[in-house]
């Protein structure tokens, strides 16, 4: 994946949540929490497909860079942190293949 693939990725997907949280109104307080309960879920299982390659082997050194980047700003609790951390271990990964 080339970095301006990976750029496009990250804008896009950080652009489609800003629009969310100013366009959509805040959902009720039920609704609320039981979102706040789901998200770290489909996290760890999007991100656990993504670090398995073919046959569960694990993923090329790129990604498996990308994803300790991005985990290592996770604290912060910033999605734009987490996408720069992902992009800058995916290139340091790239350098060290």
């Amino acid at each position: 994946m080339s970095a301006l693939v990976l750029l496009v990725i990250a804008l896009i997907t950080y652009a489609s949540r800003a629009a969310a949280v100013v366009l959509l109104p805040r959902p009720g307080a039920r609704f609320e929490t039981i979102l706040s309960r789901i998200p770290a879920a489909i996290f760890a299982s999007l991100a656990t497909a993504t670090l398995l390659g073919e046959g569960g082997a694990p993923a090329s050194v790129p990604t498996l860079a990308a994803a300790a980047g991005a985990l290592g700003l996770s604290p912060a609790r910033s999605l734009l942190l987490c996408l720069v951390g992902g992009a800058a271990g995916y290139a340091a990964g790239t350098l060290l293949r």
